[in-house]
């Protein structure tokens, strides 16, 4: 038993087709992303005008990369960074609001009289989004020699920025997470190929409405892990 203590890999060191020390995961794959971002404007005379865009996109382009440390074959905690470029359409309406007060007590009433636009207009579109966060990921099966040796789960918080170009051009950021879930398989004693299923929403913070302050992807990815 000691001797069998003392060879077995401390609870960081590399071991063959275990997850300990030095953790790197990269992934490319498949995207779907659709948001809800406004831009809200407060201008003389108690006047509002806000800009609704609502986007829907894919990309075939989606890369993401993780960079951390494992411990015990169990866990990985890693700085998570991605990129996208996302084509799609995006729908544009907007609203122009004026408030009228009378002793005290003001009413907001649409402005018809500045351009007022209830139809929304859609068009071609093309969205580059970036996310920056910090998480783990966890692998609980331990058996070498079950089926779901591989098998992981993880998830990330942190921040994501994106610019809007195309039919109407908008940006914004925001603060959420990320999950994932999927499996690997070993190629050689460090190495370790696999896919995963992720889902990320955030919140949009930069002068927006409440009914459109929200990202969402929906991801399909091919990874390649070391360590």
């Amino acid at each position: 038993m000691s001797l069998a203590f003392a060879q077995s890999p401390s609870f960081a060191e590399p071991a063959p087709r275990e997850h300990r020390g030095f953790y790197n995961s990269s992934s490319f794959g498949f995207a779907l992303n659709w948001f809800k971002n406004s831009m809200e404007d407060f201008g003389e005379n108690k006047r509002r005008d806000v800009d609704f865009y609502e986007f829907y996109g894919t990309t075939f382009m989606l890369g993401e990369f993780k960079f951390g440390y494992a411990l015990g074959n169990l866990v990985a905690f890693h700085t998570v960074f991605n990129f996208g470029f996302y084509i799609g359409t995006v729908d544009y309406c907007e609203e122009h609001y004026q408030s009228v007060c009378y002793e005290g007590i003001c009413v907001e009433t649409p402005d018809l009289e500045r351009d007022y636009d209830e139809d929304p207009t859609a068009g071609d579109a093309y969205n580059f989004r970036t996310y920056l966060g910090f998480g783990a990921t966890f692998y609980p099966f331990r058996d070498k020699n079950s089926s779901l040796y591989g098998a992981f789960v993880g998830g990330s918080v942190g921040y994501t920025l994106f610019v809007n170009a195309g039919h109407r051009e908008s940006g914004n950021g925001g603060i959420g997470f990320e999950l994932e879930m999927g499996k690997e398989w070993w190629l050689n004693d460090h190495l370790s190929i696999g896919f995963g299923l992720g889902f990320a929403h955030f919140g949009l913070v930069w002068a927006t409405v409440a009914s459109h302050r929200s990202d969402n992807v929906l991801s399909l990815s091919f990874r390649l892990t070391r360590g």
